[in-house]
């Protein structure tokens, strides 16, 4: 790996985690997004009682078929699918522990990735004026939206004002590392 690469690498990288510490602890957009649950205590005390692991739940639980399975406990999955509650969950029942550095080291490293592939593209599109590269920044967020939180959306109910205010979230750091990448690579 080439160390102007690298170097890009590592300022787009902190220029989106930047951002994104900007947008979560800042800006109290994201809070939008979110509801709470009428009884807290009550939900989550069901919930530490019931998902003993860390991991992803599911409401109705639906993987169970086997080849055994008979089409009528098929058809009653379905409509509990079809008539609600469905849940999509990541339970974490020891806490998150987000106090710690780890959570944020983690997020830079991947923003570097994301920085490294965005760097690598214009690397090979020469030539490329400022605003063309702080739009391909804008696309590239655009192409983590649809490709990383729309699915969300389509397949597990997330909100659309969540997948939206991310989306327009990734836009905007993306664009703006497009536009320092492209003052750097100068």
């Amino acid at each position: 790996m080439s160390k102007s690469l690298l170097k890009s690498g590592l300022i787009g990288g902190l220029v989106v985690f930047i951002w994104g510490l900007i947008s979560w602890m800042i800006l109290p957009w994201h809070h939008q997004c979110f509801h709470s649950f009428k009884h807290e205590e009550r939900v989550a005390s069901v919930i530490k009682d019931n998902a003993p692991t860390r991991g992803m739940y599911i409401i109705p639980y639906t993987f169970s078929h086997d080849e055994n399975s008979s089409s009528a406990e098929m058809n009653r999955s379905m409509e509990k699918m079809e008539n609600g509650p469905f849940v999509f969950a990541a339970v974490v029942p020891e806490g998150f522990g987000l106090r710690g550095v780890k959570p944020l080291l983690f997020s830079f490293f991947f923003q570097v990735i994301g920085a490294l592939i965005l760097s690598w593209i214009f690397l090979q599109s020469k030539g490329l004026t400022l605003k063309k590269k702080v739009w391909m920044g804008c696309l590239f967020g655009i192409g983590v939206s649809v490709l990383g939180v729309f699915p969300a959306w389509n397949w597990v109910g997330f909100s659309l004002g969540y997948v939206m205010m991310n989306l327009v979230d990734l836009v905007i750091g993306w664009s703006l590392a497009g536009y320092v990448l492209a003052r750097v690579s100068k």
